[in-house]
């Protein structure tokens, strides 16, 4: 691998890293939401007034626990982070297109799908699945 190479991966490691932390802090925020709390313009556009939905405050928290473990791992390049991201991302992808709920959902899917795509290329890949060998 060449100096380039190796510039481009750690590059797109680190937008992993933001992404996946993004999405963290996104989906501890709908997690809340979806909890019937009243949160400024999140309200609006996402859950739907102060009606809690319990699942999906669950499915939220999750999703914010395991983003929030996707970024450690990537920004600590261990190599167990690559297939737990690109596993959450697919997952998250998935989660936002079905159903799909206008913006909220559209946001999603361009950040899961901006993760699952840098987590495919391939330097991402060769840097963390050599990162503990």
């Amino acid at each position: 691998m060449t100096t380039a190479q190796a510039g481009t991966g750690s590059r797109r490691l680190d937008a992993v890293v933001w992404i996946s932390g993004t999405l963290a802090a996104g989906s501890a925020l709908l997690s809340v939401a979806h909890l019937g709390v009243q949160i400024p313009v999140l309200s609006v556009l996402g859950p739907g007034g102060d009606r809690a939905v319990i699942p999906a405050a669950i499915a939220f928290a999750i999703a914010a626990v395991l983003q929030g473990v996707t970024s450690l791992g990537v920004a600590r390049r261990r190599a167990w982070g690559w297939p737990l991201g690109v596993l959450i991302a697919a997952l998250m992808l998935v989660g936002a297109a079905m159903p799909f709920r206008g913006l909220v959902s559209a946001i999603g899917i361009a950040l899961a799908g901006a993760e699952l795509a840098l987590l495919l290329s391939g330097a991402v890949r060769r840097e963390m699945l050599r990162a503990e060998s």
